[in-house]
């Protein structure tokens, strides 16, 4: 279920419920997330009182939003070194 490729660690898996409205066409009616476990879904949704309902895991797709990455490259070291001569990190 986890896109390896994306080089992120997924963590444990979380799970929702998908109600649906009455009159068997399944029709969504709205949804609930997120439970540490099916069993914690199942239960609130009997709590509820509800009837027609499904309990499943859950994904969610987002953009990788980091900023690219610098290409030293480009820069010749002897610049490096005149323009942050002056920083330290340490004092």
């Amino acid at each position: 279920m986890f896109d390896r490729g994306s080089g992120g660690d997924p963590g444990p898996p979380l799970f929702g419920i998908v109600r649906f409205e009455p009159g068997g066409d399944r029709r969504v009616r709205d949804t609930v997330i997120t439970f540490p476990g099916a069993t914690a879904a199942d239960l609130f949704a009997i709590e509820q009182g509800w009837h027609d309902y499904q309990v499943t895991s859950l994904r969610f797709f987002v953009h990788d939003v980091r900023p690219a990455a610098v290409d030293w490259t480009r820069y010749r070291s002897d610049d490096l070194a005149a323009r942050f001569a002056d920083r330290r990190r340490w004092p």
